[in-house]
């Protein structure tokens, strides 16, 4: 009879950490495989439109050491060549050097003097300051836009001012395109008061991405009205707009 401390064949041996899902790169230690039933992916119908939101972990800020999630920093990575590059979705594989989403940590990651990025990579980098800064509110402001898109084809958004109001209790927010007029801001402040209101870029560019003439009013759906608020808040935060 065998004894009790043989060893199992090797199918029947649990896998290592790294193959039951564990995540090394947060270096978790000692982890429990679950014992859920598995189902579909928590946060899988948001990550069609990008960021996750509710379940980001944590992450700190190179520059003022600011707590943030992957959906509200900003990642940078790095190539194998050295070469440090804006990483919009957050997707791009390796280690990554995180930055609040404002203008004043955008400027102090970005000056060689920092060194921010060689600390936070521990290797040497390369990049060019000036392009850099100009990238990432360009490349935000592309998210933002497809966003609105992607929106616009699942029949979710509502465009035009009066379609708005007359169905405002269907929706999250209500998004102003940045050279929206005055009078007609306030006029949609007025009819919907205690409305969430977000920043939308130029109504031309706006009208581009859902394919419409120029758009200056835009009614956001419950869904993935999230999502689309945290990628504004990001362009708006590193100087892409003015708040609304």
């Amino acid at each position: 009879m065998s004894s009790s401390s043989s060893v199992p064949p090797a199918a029947l041996r649990s896998p290592p950490a790294t193959e039951r899902g564990a995540d090394a790169s947060m270096g978790v230690k000692g982890a429990k495989p679950s014992t859920k039933r598995r189902g579909k992916k928590k946060g899988k119908g948001r990550k069609a439109l990008g960021l996750t939101i509710d379940d980001d972990p944590a992450r700190m800020c190179i520059v003022c050491r600011a707590a943030g999630t992957p959906s509200t920093l900003l990642r940078f990575a790095r190539s194998p060549d050295g070469a440090v590059g804006f990483d919009v979705n957050n997707r791009l594989p390796g280690r990554g050097a995180w930055v609040c989403a404002t203008a004043v940590c955008l400027h102090k990651a970005t000056e060689p003097k920092h060194g921010g990025f060689a600390r936070a990579f521990d290797a040497a980098v390369t990049f060019d300051a000036a392009a850099l800064r100009a990238e990432v509110p360009q490349m935000l402001l592309s998210q933002v836009t497809d966003r609105l898109g992607l929106m616009r084809r699942q029949g979710s958004l509502l465009l035009g001012r009066d379609e708005v109001i007359r169905r405002l209790v269907e929706l999250a927010a209500v998004g102003l395109a940045t050279d929206l007029s005055d009078n007609s801001r306030h006029e949609v402040r007025e009819r919907a008061p205690g409305a969430v209101f977000l920043v939308l870029p130029t109504m031309a560019e706006v009208g581009a991405a859902v394919g419409e003439r120029p758009v200056g009013v835009v009614g956001i759906p419950r869904r993935g009205a999230e999502a689309l608020q945290a990628a504004i808040a990001r362009w708006v935060g590193v100087g892409g707009a003015a708040a609304p």
